[in-house]
């Protein structure tokens, strides 16, 4: 390897190094989709390592992949979460019990051969997904009166192309389909706000549809060098709708509905890349996701009705590393530090629904049973988190932590 390739290897390590210092995060969406993306903390932009990884973070990146492939995954994400609440003459703290929730994951990459230009995709499975319960409890102010629960489950599909313009660049483009749920109890967004308990209580909710766009490219420098970059607009969706019951000033129960507009945000990464190592290849992505300007999870209380979350926009940045071990062993690591979208004076807003992690470090391996025929998995960390803000006349802390387990299989040809 050229002494000028080597130079910029070392700047590319010192890189990642400072970057584990700096780095944003991601909220609702999930880093990463299948065993293998997530063993390197999401990085895919320029590191296309799988179907998976490739389809969701850089249509483009499909055409970098070097055999067609089928991968199929499962996640399982065990989080742990409490919220601390105090008033005047009353505190109290209470854990949740979300217990475990799967996020399925599936890639498909195909090509008439390795030589067409033309490389096709399908992309399916979750891309957010969390649950949370606090059960009613008198010593804690926030849930005093009621207990509270929340679930939401993302899916999306992604039939992509891509075309090899030239040696070194390829361009790709996916539509984007994707069909939610969300389940708060109670239910407050999109309902006015009143000095009396004026909370939804639902027993009803229907899943939405919803559509946008990604396109991406990747530039092969030929030494050792890639470069990618990921456009994906806002996933604009139907509104989500509520039916349910609330008791009135008089504590009569009345049955109602609600409805509350809900949309993905706009979401650019742009990633870099390096295999000059032997049986090594490293990378680094960096992104944002415009939360701020995002129906649903851009407004607070505005002229009496709570229309969204009030989420700030945020920046996230992951690396990762994969290395050959032997003919059938390839061992990974990643790690991600995320800045949190929750502020504090939305804190009271979010109790169930608390994404406020920040740091991930994960690992995994893929093992080849037979020749083209690999077994992956992986194991992520969330680091805990915490938020305080307004409550009342005193305050609560919401904390998060979490653990994710993947399993991978994945056919070549």
């Amino acid at each position: 390897m050229k002494l000028s390739s080597r130079l910029l290897a070392v700047a590319f390590i010192l890189a990642c190094s400072y970057s584990y210092q700096a780095a944003h995060a991601q909220g609702i969406m999930l880093r990463s989709s299948g065993a293998v993306n997530a063993a390197v903390g999401g990085t895919a932009t320029a590191m296309p390592l799988d179907a998976c990884g490739a389809l969701y973070w850089n249509p483009a990146a499909i055409s970098a992949l070097p055999q067609n492939e089928m991968t199929f995954g499962l996640e399982l994400i065990q989080a742990e979460s409490r919220v601390k609440s105090s008033v005047p003459g009353l505190s109290g703290s209470t854990k949740g019990e979300s217990g475990v929730v799967p996020a399925p994951s599936m890639g498909l990459v195909w090509s008439k051969n390795r030589q067409s230009p033309y490389t096709f995709g399908l992309g399916m499975g979750a891309v957010g997904g969390a649950a949370s319960l606090y059960p009613h409890d008198t010593s804690n102010p926030a849930l005093m009166s009621h207990g509270r629960s929340a679930s939401v489950i993302i899916l999306q599909v992604t039939p992509t192309a891509s075309v090899q313009l030239t040696e070194r660049l390829a361009v790709g483009v996916a539509p984007v389909i994707d069909l939610a749920s969300l389940n708060i109890n109670p239910m407050s967004l999109g309902r006015e706000i009143a000095p009396n308990d004026t909370s939804l209580m639902t027993y009803g909710t229907r899943y939405v549809w919803g559509g946008g766009f990604q396109v991406g490219t990747l530039y092969d420098f030929q030494n050792h060098f890639k470069a990618g970059f990921m456009f994906k607009s806002p996933i604009w969706a139907e509104k989500l709708y509520f039916a349910g019951t609330y008791y009135d000033a008089q504590h009569n129960p009345v049955a109602t509905t609600a409805s509350f507009h809900l949309n993905l945000p706009m979401t650019l990464s742009a990633g870099i890349s390096y295999d000059g190592f032997r049986d090594t290849i490293i990378g680094m992505d960096f992104r944002y996701l415009d939360y701020a300007n995002t129906a649903g999870l851009n407004k607070g209380a505005s002229t009496g009705v709570v229309e969204g979350l009030d989420w700030n926009s945020v920046f996230a940045v992951c690396v990762g590393a994969e290395r050959k071990i032997n003919n059938k062993l390839k061992g990974r690591l990643g790690y991600s530090w995320n800045e949190n979208p929750v502020p504090g004076r939305s804190a009271a807003l979010c109790i169930s629904a608390p994404m406020i992690m920040q740091h991930v470090l994960t690992c995994g391996f893929s093992y080849a049973i037979v020749k083209d025929f690999e077994v992956s998995a992986a194991y992520n960390h969330v680091f805990e988190a915490s938020v305080t803000g307004p409550y009342g006349p005193g305050t609560v802390t919401n904390t998060l932590s979490a653990d994710s387990f993947f399993a991978g299989v994945t056919k070549k040809w």
